[in-house]
């Protein structure tokens, strides 16, 4: 009976994509819709409280000793609950969100189609519409996933299992995971977003879009994984808040693409529609993959909490052929599920690239590829998960089909744009070549998807040389992968030359002095700051992802504070000159040499004076504690600023009480970002994990 409450919500769930306006018409009848697709959830919920072990989920994870909070909570202590716990979060947003967002208001194409092509273009292709589709699509391949994990199946032979794991047994595990898929569903949101705007050719408002959904998100978010920090302090023994474990690190991805997205309109210059259309996808492609480390039980061996675990073994080195073993498990389809939604996100990025050298539209018709998902779920659920295990055959296809969709279904009359720079030749796929390349010498695919991801805004631009934030992501991509072994040295450094072969091949000069602005110009000061923003998490999170990647067998705590600490001095540093604005730029160009000069020096000469572990050797040459002291000085510079900051913002004049101006509400986040990385210093980077004296 309980298992009917999944068809039900399929079915509900079936008619809000094929008529996502029904609020309009019959707002009774699609709220009845939203509702039954969250009905599974508190149908299994509901199991857990009576503690009903004719349920073997129940029998395996409940108890009836346990107090009611945690009998809730063990509902999403394994796989299932989860899905169908994001499966509420997915729904409650899409009947929150459910009228136009701005810019989606205007369903017509501008231009010279007649009236009636734009009304028939217009009732297809709204972005409206397919934001809607999209984020209700996204529910129902979950809810066709976790029909194929039968959360309701029945304990036939009355087997009993241990329980709710003793280390689940929290309050945080009450609060922390349902926050943490919360934020994942404004993640996935943001894509769908980026997706419609994409199809239905509508960028007028796009960064409004975007923002209206990402400050949420990032509260959200922020609270889930700060709670989790909390979770391993207080009951997982782990001596610190925070041990860059990949879990942990896999939910840090979306929130460093989150603060990207929300620091997009302040970088100096007009952001283009492509920028934030990206960072849409990526907090999407970011939430699934971190959902993929934590649920991809074997892949990550060296997680301590991914408490969803398989019973195969993982032997391969790299985590893609990893990820392909786990797809003749039961929960394969799950896994790779995500995996071809990945792909298909890095498929549309480079898809979008493209558009620099075509003047061609993206074809709307190519939104349908995203049934493939559905389609492949549909097909495993009545012919069997054995039917992924020829997915690896649909790869390669896949991503280049999505690719070249505005070709194989829309105008081909396009032609290539006039190069204004330095480009890489066009008549050779040099981009699929290089990637391919890449593949085999690293022998790992996911490799070079990410190599491809970056390559792509270079190699089809008009003039590489524009292109330098990829290919400064690029760099550090390669940079990494050196470092931590990733990649051979030789790849890794013919992968590096490929992103800086613009500015080896083109002998053009720049005709400035950036070192001369950034000493006595205001305005060069206050761009830098701003674009570091942007720019330098942009670039730690690539770091992070490298090493995220790198640590299937070995967590690697030493490269994420090393690599680190130079972001957070270089992130810091922006901050300060930020709120030095109204400061004589000569003043604190001098000020900011002073500080990190000693920073440099207390690192050097008195490395051992913080106390904790600092003598503690990361590498050959380094200690914790000159790690330490890389940061904290400019950390504890920017605490009093950032105090008056909010003070002077908050005590402006203004019609507009101080709680809802943003400004005031951006630098107490700030200030609490300062305050968690001195935090972070002195709980992580000078902790020793090797040591069980912290436990």
């Amino acid at each position: 009976m309980w298992g009917l409450t999944l068809w039900l919500a399929l079915v509900s769930c079936a008619i809000i994509v094929a008529k996502p306006t029904l609020h309009r018409d019959k707002k009774a009848v699609s709220l009845v819709l939203h509702l039954l697709t969250m009905v599974p959830f508190f149908a299994l919920s509901s199991r857990f409280l009576v503690n009903d072990t004719s349920i073997l989920h129940v029998a395996a994870y409940g108890g009836a000793a346990l107090p009611m909070k945690y009998k809730f909570a063990a509902t999403w202590a394994a796989r299932e609950g989860p899905l169908l716990l994001w499966v509420v979060w997915m729904s409650l947003l899409a009947w929150i969100w459910r009228e136009p967002l701005k810019g989606e208001e205007s369903h017509m194409s501008k231009g010279s189609m007649s009236q009636k092509a734009n009304e028939e273009r217009g009732s297809s292709t709204s972005p409206w519409l397919l934001r809607l589709r999209t984020v209700n699509g996204f529910s129902l391949l979950l809810l066709l996933v976790s029909i194929g994990l039968d959360p309701f199946k029945i304990n036939e032979h009355g087997w009993m299992g241990r329980g709710l794991n003793e280390l689940l047994q929290t309050d945080l595990m009450v609060i922390h995971p349902p926050l943490v898929f919360l934020g994942y569903a404004f993640c996935i949101h943001l894509a769908a977003i980026s997706i419609s705007s994409i199809f239905g050719h509508t960028y007028e408002g796009i960064g409004e879009r975007m923002t209206t959904l990402a400050r949420p998100g990032l509260f959200f978010t922020t609270l889930g994984v700060g709670l989790g920090g909390l979770w391993a302090y207080l009951i997982l023994d782990w001596g610190g808040y925070w041990a860059w474990d990949p879990v942990e690190t896999g939910s840090f991805l979306p929130w460093l693409a989150l603060v990207i997205l929300l620091h997009l309109r302040l970088k100096p210059g007009k952001t283009s529609d492509t920028a934030w259309l990206g960072v849409g996808l990526a907090c999407g492609a970011l939430a699934l993959f971190a959902t993929l480390v934590t649920r991809a039980g074997g892949v990550w061996a060296s997680s301590v909490h991914t408490f969803v675990n398989s019973s195969d073994g993982a032997p391969p080195e790299d985590i893609f052929n990893r990820i392909l073993i786990l797809r003749e498990d039961d929960a394969g389809v799950e896994i790779m599920t995500y995996v071809l939604l990945i792909l298909m996100l890095c498929g549309l990025w480079i898809m979008l690239q493209r558009r620099k050298v075509r003047d061609t539209e993206v074809c709307p018709r190519g939104f349908d590829f995203f049934a493939l998902p559905v389609i492949f779920a549909i097909l495993a659920l009545f012919v069997g998960h054995d039917f992924f295990s020829y997915i690896p055959w649909f790869v390669i296809p896949l991503f280049a089909f999505i690719h070249l969709a505005n070709d194989f279904a829309g105008d081909k009359d396009g032609d290539d744009k006039q190069a204004t720079g330095w480009q890489f030749p066009r008549p050779v796929p040099v981009l699929f070549i290089l990637a391919i390349i890449i593949a085999y010498l690293a022998n790992d695919i996911l490799l070079a998807v990410i190599f491809a991801l970056f390559f792509a805004p270079i190699y089809y631009s008009g003039n590489a040389r524009s292109e330098w934030a990829f290919a400064s992501s690029g760099v550090m991509f390669s940079l990494t992968a050196a470092w931590t072994e990733l990649l051979e040295l030789p790849v890794a450094a013919f992968a590096l030359v490929v992103f800086i072969l613009p500015w080896l091949l083109d002998s053009e000069e720049d005709e400035t002095s950036a070192l001369k602005g950034i000493l006595s110009k205001k305005s060069v000061q206050q761009k830098m700051a701003l674009h570091g923003a942007v720019l330098l998490i942009g670039l730690y999170l690539v770091l992070t992802l490298a090493i995220l990647v790198a640590s299937i067998d070995r967590v690697n705590f030493e490269a994420h504070e090393l690599y680190g600490s130079v972001f957070y001095l270089a992130i810091l540093t922006g901050l300060f000159v930020y709120l030095s604005r109204n400061q004589s730029p000569k003043y604190v160009s001098t000020f900011v040499l002073s500080i990190v000069s000693l920073s440099f020096l207390m690192a050097y000469f008195f490395p051992n004076s913080l106390g904790g572990d600092s003598d503690s050797q990361v590498s050959a040459f380094i200690t914790r504690g000159s790690l330490a002291w890389l940061s904290l000085p400019m950390a504890l510079l920017c605490v009093l600023p950032l105090v008056f900051e909010v003070a002077n913002q908050a005590t402006k004049s203004s019609s507009t009480p101080f709680y809802k101006r943003i400004p005031v509400g951006a630098h107490i986040v700030h200030l609490g970002l300062v305050l968690l990385i001195i935090g972070h210093i002195f709980t992580t980077v000078l902790v020793d994990r090797g040591e069980t004296e912290h436990r």
